[in-house]
């Protein structure tokens, strides 16, 4: 089919503009949170995680592109309570908005959540099959805290710095 004249080409690479922001999960998020079905098998889960979110026991923080959640960042802070350290976990992006800068600040976020949760470092597990992420961590300061090679993971761990404390003017 011939193309109007003065008309742009269809088929060219042409650029997006989208929005995001990260904010805390609600619980309408949920079903977007299976992905389409990816992470469907993991449904309760998402539920109890969400519930612990609710209860302030941890965090879910999900990246909202213009309305879909289609980033996430939860956070434990009960699993290692005694030492102050949040484990953040399941961090992830929807694969076709990866390398935009999403997830490191989806962990920059959670790392706040976690320093005005009184938390002075965070830990995340990371599969020794999975490089990439090791190098995504390791770019945001975190460093190898322990290898464990019987179940293929490596604990990363990060200091946080304290909230300065805010001027009363």
């Amino acid at each position: 089919m011939p193309q109007q004249p003065g008309s742009p080409d269809p088929f060219a690479p042409f650029s997006v503009e989208m929005t995001a922001r990260i904010r805390p999960c609600r619980e309408e998020d949920l079903p977007t949170l299976e992905w389409f079905g990816l992470f469907e098998s993991h449904r309760e889960l998402i539920r109890s995680t969400f519930e612990q979110h609710r209860e302030n026991q941890g965090a879910m923080l999900v990246a909202d592109v213009n309305g879909v959640a289609s980033g996430q960042a939860w956070l434990d802070f009960s699993r290692r309570e005694e030492e102050a350290v949040a484990v953040l976990w399941a961090v992830r992006v929807f694969p076709s908005l990866q390398n935009l800068g999403i997830g490191a600040r989806l962990v920059a976020a959670a790392e706040q959540v976690c320093r005005e949760s009184g938390c002075v470092e965070v830990e995340i597990t990371v599969r020794h099959d999975n490089p990439s992420a090791r190098r995504f961590y390791t770019r945001l300061g975190y460093r190898p805290y322990e290898d464990m090679p019987q179940s293929g993971h490596w604990v990363m761990r990060k200091a946080l710095l304290a909230l300065a404390p805010r001027s009363r003017s």
